[in-house]
């Protein structure tokens, strides 16, 4: 499934526009508690040079900032996303800039 989904991201030949893809993943982890399906899609497409860090940084940074709108759709979308696993993993694993910072 994470392969066919890179494929797919490749397909649309619009690197440019790869936060999009990082800030749906992330808010479809939130409301669906899909963390490892994010993790290996992140982990696959940023391996592979699909999505780079400033995409992945980029997409991050539109969930920080929508989270207000978030939250009346997430409840506690701050908190989940303030204590994500995931904002952690991806500053490990060089994911987003190391300067990223949660509120």
């Amino acid at each position: 499934m994470v392969s066919e989904a890179c494929k797919c991201i490749h397909e649309l030949g619009m690197p440019f526009f790869n936060h999009e893809v990082v800030k749906k993943a992330l808010i479809m982890a939130m409301e669906k508690k899909k963390d490892k399906m994010v993790l290996d899609l992140s982990k696959e497409s940023f391996g592979g040079g699909l999505i780079t860090i400033n995409q992945m940084t980029k997409g991050f940074t539109r969930v920080k900032d929508g989270l207000e709108n978030l939250a009346l759709d997430i409840p506690n979308a701050k908190k989940k996303f303030n204590g994500y696993v995931y904002v952690e993993r991806a500053k490990l694993n060089g994911w987003v800039s190391s300067s990223f910072a949660t509120m």
